[in-house]
């Protein structure tokens, strides 16, 4: 089966490849293939787990280097070293590498965009925050300390070096609350292990299309603040994400933890449709990864160390009423200098701080903080503001606190050096917005943003939120604003109107010639059976999906000239359904004239329709001529008519009269079955075997049920190389079914991988396992997926454990598994030790397991303590067993999430509430979610009240069905309007519990009344 290897392979004597003679990706990716001197793939993967230390070359990045010749540069030195080239000629075969990716013929991305290596990007540039400045500290930034997430084998670094090492791309997103060193983390990891990759900081996601547009090798995509990308109706999406990595790109976001739980699934205002898109980037395609503020106690030991030279680590250290970065990053000068604000600079701070919590991610101009701040000042502050109260509050916020931060932060325009708005630097941000949780967004604020905020993406996100809130007179406001901009949707002002029955401006949306309004009443009048009102706006706005529903349900009123209309004009604009319901409705109708229009337009459902016509009205002779122009459905009918007469001769003869040309494949296979029918077989293959050489599959299907029984096999052979794979495997398995060995021998020999496997699986069931064994040995690397998944398991079921652990050894994954699984059987940790060593995780997976089932805990933390992951559930889950509380505390203070989730699980069926909490304001969500359920089960309201505050969402669930029980309407109004998940649905609940069907009513359609909110004008 080696026979056909291209020479180099199987001769490696010959004389080797020369780099310099490599110019494109195609000569490449040969030239490596060379120099691999014969080796298989396997063998190369297994030579680079030897390697010191141990590196990781899949079998398939290998044979993808071979076919595409764009190996990434560390692919290529890991090849290198596995193929034992001398590493003199290690720089000859890297520079060949850049030539022949350089001569890709595709646009260089760094014509496009300006970008930088990754060893030279600049940490403040890519959002590290400014350290606080200590007497004494040298360089900008403190010494960097190791994070948790740096050294386990699941974290950050791991998945980075993986992607470098195997192509992949991935998007890595680290979450987490403001200055938690979540930036600095990540750029810590790539200056380490991608020093000479590109870097791309995108300005905006056009930037991020072109990279996708034009993928290069090494590239990384940064994207601090993922949130700001994701957003609009033009951000980021899961598309886009998935051809980047595709690519080979590495793609590493930040994003502090609201915006994670919001977009991930969490209950909040980002569950609506318009986040659909953010949920599929940010939940399916990211590998999400936690920074805590609070260190572990192995993190905290690194930083005391790291203190002993570095001021500024030695300064935060001393701070004990904050965590150790954010006192670096100067969290306690930002805060004092908030606290120590006077009204109008409050109320400023607090305008801007409301923005960014209904969605407003823009800066916000002068004139919005101007406008919205007299709303958080009562009447007698604002009757005593002096008249430069304004410029003297907004000087005092923007005093710089560190370098190029302050409380409130100027950004420029793009392009220019004027100021085009304000943020609130991060951290106050996510402080204040936690204090203002429950706290009402003033009238002034909501009509600020509807006056003064300039961005659509900005106005639609707001009125997001207030739709949430049921404040539906603010969300119209914002989106008929948004909706007037020029290129932004009316999708969720429609959705607005539907959802409230506001028919009539949904009509005033479609009379202005709205096309997303016109198909959504459209929907709106069908199902409420209103025909005449759907076929007029069908034909003042042209056809809209629906339009097939409107033409039935004029139809069903006998308006069949008026459906007809509908439908003409929706097939002219391109529905294909619209053509078939068309195509159905002049059936029933009789219309064989505009049938034939369609059919020769290339209609099957017209075809179909026109000749059941004919055959009804027995046009037999025009039945006949679309048969000869090649109609099969014509053909198949005028068969069925002259068999049903009983001319079954007359139906075959008709059928062999159609031109070869123009017969369809339903004439064909048609033909054969009437053939079998009577017997001629001969006949029937002979008609068959034309169509079964072009590949079609049911010919070839049938051709393989008739010539199975006594043809011989290189006729079969024939008939499966004309079909491609699947009719080999057809072949196979119909060999096997019908008991043919010695074909199916004949074909695994000729290196046929699916009949290799077939003849295994009959040899094994007739219990000649060692036979079995040989076939599947014999293919070798030529064999399929399943090949060696097959093989292996029959090696394990006979116990051949050296034939597996060389399998294994050849980097065979499904050899380990069952070796693993054989020495757990047999209770031989040893052996499951040493394959776990030799870098089997499956084996360290059993060894876990059986060092638990054997209750051997120091074992099972040494284990642990090698970075096993299972080794830490498996450790957390015994001692949680044990109801070891101690021990698990210090396993989680150590980093291991495991025990943190049994520690959570135990504290709960304790009742440990403070223990909870403690974990809880450390940021386990799992902790915050126990200790919620703890308190809704004690009707503890106050504490609920606290956790709320705190932006606890799964408290508010809990707190809104306490006051639903307790019958706290006016308290849960309030809560609705200041947005707390699931109040909404507790008080419309409650209010039909109390019998106030009409106010329940009333809130569900219109939103809450103007009592309700400050002024709210509905």
């Amino acid at each position: 089966m080696n026979g056909n290897r291209p020479a180099a392979d199987s001769d490696p004597a010959s004389a080797p490849p020369d780099p310099d003679a490599v110019h494109t990706p195609e000569q490449l990716g040969p030239a490596l293939k060379a120099l691999a001197g014969g080796r298989r793939p396997s063998e190369i993967e297994a030579a680079a787990r030897r390697l010191k230390p141990p590196e990781r070359l899949v079998k398939q990045t290998i044979s993808d280097m071979y076919r595409q010749g764009r190996p990434s540069q560390r692919t290529l030195a890991v090849f290198l070293r596995a193929c034992a080239v001398p590493r003199d000629r290690h720089q000859a075969w890297l520079t060949a590498r850049e030539r022949a990716v350089g001569q890709s013929g595709k646009p260089d991305l760094d014509r496009l965009i300006d970008l930088v290596r990754v060893g030279d990007a600049d940490p403040r540039a890519l959002g590290v925050h400014a350290a606080i400045d200590v007497p004494g500290a040298t360089g900008d930034q403190p010494v960097y300390v190791e994070r948790d997430t740096d050294t386990d084998p699941a974290g950050l670094r791991a998945l980075i070096q993986r992607a470098a090492t195997d192509g992949r791309g991935r998007l890595l997103l680290l979450t987490g609350e403001s200055s938690t060193g979540k930036t600095r983390s990540a750029y810590e990891a790539i200056r380490l292990l991608l020093p000479h990759w590109r870097l791309l900081h995108p300005a905006g996601v056009e930037q991020i299309r072109q990279a996708a547009a034009h993928p290069c090798a090494e590239l990384v995509v940064w994207l601090d603040e993922l949130q700001t990308y994701l957003s609009g109706t033009a951000g980021l999406t899961s598309d886009l994400v998935r051809t980047l990595t595709g690519s080979g790109v590495l793609l590493i976001a930040t994003m502090r933890q609201e915006f994670y739980h919001a977009y991930a699934g969490q209950p909040g205002p980002a569950d609506s449709r318009s986040h659909a898109a953010e949920w599929d980037v940010v939940k399916k395609q990211a590998t999400p990864l936690v920074i805590r503020a609070k260190l572990s106690n192995a993190e905290l030991a690194r930083a005391r160390a790291a203190a002993v030279h570095d001021k500024r680590l030695r300064a935060g250290l001393e701070i004990t009423t904050y965590e150790l970065f954010p006192a670096v990053a100067g969290a306690p000068e930002l805060a004092l200098h908030a606290e120590n604000a006077g009204p109008y600079a409050t109320a400023i701070l607090h305008a801007a701080v409301d923005a960014a919590r209904l969605g407003v991610r823009s800066p916000v101009n002068a004139a919005f903080l101007r406008q919205a701040a007299p709303g958080y000042c009562d009447k007698r502050r604002r009757g005593a503001a002096p008249t430069d109260w304004f410029e003297n509050a907004m000087a005092y916020l923007r005093q710089p606190l560190l370098p190029d931060t302050a409380v409130l932060n100027a950004i420029a325009a793009p392009d220019s050096m004027e100021v085009q708005g304000y943020l609130v630097t991060d951290y106050l941000l996510q402080q204040i917005g936690r204090q203002r949780h429950l706290t009402k967004v003033p009238a002034a604020t909501w009509q600020a943003l509807i006056d003064l905020v300039a961005n659509p993406d900005d106005q639609v996100r707001a009125a997001d939120t207030a739709t949430f809130r049921r404040l539906y007179g603010w969300a119209k406001k914002l989106l008929r604003k948004a909706h007037a901009a020029e290129g932004a949707t009316s999708e969720q002002l429609v959705h607005l109107l539907v959802d409230h029955g506001l028919i009539g401006e949904l009509r005033a949306l479609c009379d202005a010639g709205d096309s997303v309004a016109a198909k959504h009443l459209v929907d709106v009048l069908i199902h409420q059976g209103r025909a005449d009102e759907a076929y007029a706006v069908c034909l003042r706005h042209g056809p809209v999906p629906a339009s097939w529903q409107v033409a039935d349900l004029l139809a069903e009123h006998g308006r069949i000239e008026e459906a007809l209309v509908v439908l003409r004009a929706a097939v002219a604009h391109g529905d294909r359904f619209a053509g078939d319901c068309l195509a159905w409705l002049l059936g029933e109708q009789g219309r064989i004239g505009e049938l034939r229009e369609l059919a020769e337009a290339g209609g099957d459902t017209a075809a179909d329709q026109l000749t059941r016509l004919l055959v009804e009205q027995g046009q037999i002779d025009e039945l006949r001529d679309l048969a000869h122009a090649g109609t099969g459905y014509a053909a198949r009918r005028l068969a069925e008519v002259l068999l049903q007469r009983g001319e079954a001769d007359q139906a075959i003869a008709a059928l062999r009269a159609i031109p070869t040309p123009a017969r369809h494949p339903i004439v064909i296979t048609t033909l054969a079955d009437l053939l079998l029918e009577r017997g001629e077989t001969d006949e029937a293959i002979t008609a068959l075997r034309p169509l079964a050489d072009t590949g079609y599959h049911t010919a070839i299907r049938q051709l393989f049920d008739l010539l199975l029984e006594h043809s011989p096999l290189q006729d079969l052979r024939a008939l499966a190389e004309a079909g491609g794979a699947i009719a080999n495997r057809e072949l196979a398995e119909r060999l096997a079914r019908g008991g043919r060995i010695d074909d199916l021998r004949a074909l695994a020999e000729a290196g046929d991988a699916f009949a290799a496997e077939h003849l295994a699986e009959v040899l094994a069931k007739r219990g000649r396992t060692a036979q079995a064994i040989a076939v599947l040995r014999a293919c070798g690397d030529t064999g399929l997926r399943t090949t060696a998944r097959l093989l292996a398991g029959l090696l394990a079921k006979h116990g051949q454990v050296e034939e597996l652990r060389a399998l294994a050894e050849a980097g065979h994954d499904n050899a380990a598994w069952h070796l693993a699984d054989l020495l757990a059987k047999h209770g031989q940790a040893a052996e499951l030790c040493a394959l776990a060593e030799a870098g089997h995780d499956v084996a360290a997976w059993y060894l876990a397991d059986l060092l638990a089932q054997q209750d051997q805990i120091d074992a099972l933390s040494a284990l642990a303590g090698a970075g096993h992951d299972t080794a830490h559930k498996r450790l957390a889950e015994l001692l949680a067993k044990r109801g070891d509380i101690d021990e698990l505390r210090i396993l989680a203070e150590a980093g291991n999430h495991h025990a943190i989730e049994s520690l959570i699980e135990l504290l709960y069926e304790r009742g440990r509430i403070e223990d909870l909490r403690t974990l809880a304001e450390a940021d386990h969500h799992a902790a915050a979610r126990r200790l919620a359920e703890l308190l809704a089960q004690q009707g503890r309201t106050d504490d609920l009240r606290t956790r709320v505050e705190t932006g606890c969402n799964v408290a508010a669930e809990h707190l809104a069905a306490l006051l639903a029980q307790q019958g706290q309407t006016e308290e849960l109004r309030d809560l609705v309007a200041v947005g707390v998940p699931y109040s909404a649905e507790r008080l419309i609940a409650l209010l039909h519990q109390q019998g106030q069907d009409e106010q329940a009513e009333r809130i569900r359609r219109f939103g809450l009344p103007p009592e309700s909110d400050v002024d709210q004008d509905l």
